[in-house]
């Protein structure tokens, strides 16, 4: 039996995938975020992942030895990079969307090739919190300790996310001013901070999201953010724009799918996944598997 067929094999790539598509929900689920506020994408928020792994390891070289104390160093970089991105890039356009997209994918630009100048472009090593060991799990296959803590972390990200805009004051304010800015202002809510706040939060998923994949591959490089921004735009369409449920569903198959494709057929079967799937899910399902979530109309 060739090795990528045996049973061990296909639940090695299988905890890969899982691992790999808990990182694609966290990065969608930040991304959904400023949709559901803005309706409109936010086509910066990869360059902000960006800055968060960069960030890390502006850290380091400031003198922060602690691999936690720079991550949390680099998170706080891309939640300032998402208020930069809300008060430069967004606010001054109000309500022009094709104008937001423009001014995001701008900062984008501004972002990557200002790091680029600083690095020469080059691809940077970059650190992992322990050395690698692998555990057996049933005698079954073999899983990386990595693994398992990225799993745990964005899974972490994921359920306190949804925790938050369930059962805090400031997480119903975004979801009351996502179904409709109009009636958030009629209850008293001030849509201008929320706004804020919610570039503040994407800010802050989008860091730990950029942290996360470069850990995943020990290096990160200007222009990782475009990959892993169209990856979250691909998950909001197929699930459907502005469903958060959807999202996280989508993402956890997304790299599954990626990690299953890659160990059958090779690395250039990956984007293959992701884009003709799409392509394939809006033949059959144009509005996305779980349905776009609607915004009310505007009050009068």
């Amino acid at each position: 039996m060739p090795i990528y067929l045996s049973p061990q094999y296909l639940l090695e790539q299988l905890a890969i995938g899982i691992s790999t598509g808990a990182i694609y929900a966290v990065v969608a689920l930040g991304f959904n975020l400023t949709f559901g506020i803005l309706n409109v994408l936010n086509l910066s928020y990869g360059a902000t992942m960006m800055v968060g792994a960069y960030g890390l390891l502006l850290g380091f070289y400031i003198g922060i030895g602690n691999f936690w104390l720079a991550a949390a160093f680099g998170v706080l970089l891309a939640i300032f990079t998402g208020l930069l991105v809300e008060r430069f890039a967004v606010r001054p356009l109000g309500a022009n969307w094709w104008n937001v997209k423009v001014a995001t994918i701008g900062f984008a630009m501004f972002l990557e090739n200002f790091v680029t100048r600083l690095t020469d472009g080059r691809q940077q090593p970059f650190p992992r919190p322990f050395e690698i060991q692998y555990y057996s799990v049933l005698d079954l296959f073999e899983i990386a300790n990595i693994q398992v803590l990225l799993f745990v972390v964005a899974l972490g990200l994921m359920v306190g996310m949804l925790l938050f805009l369930r059962y805090t004051k400031l997480g119903n304010a975004i979801r009351v001013t996502a179904q409709s800015p109009d009636l958030a202002q009629c209850l008293g809510i001030d849509v201008k901070r929320v706004t804020i706040a919610t570039f503040a939060v994407s800010g802050l998923l989008a860091g730990f999201g950029g942290i996360l994949n470069a850990t995943t591959f020990s290096s990160v490089y200007p222009f990782v953010g475009q990959s892993l921004g169209l990856k979250a735009i691909v998950i909001l369409i197929v699930a459907g724009l502005g469903n958060t449920r959807g999202c996280l569903i989508v993402g956890m198959l997304l790299g599954v799918l990626e990690s299953l494709a890659v160990g059958l057929g090779g690395s250039t079967y990956r984007d293959l996944i992701a884009y003709g799937g799409m392509a394939f899910v809006l033949l059959l399902w144009p509005h996305g598997l779980f349905g776009e979530v609607g915004r009310v109309g505007r009050v009068v």
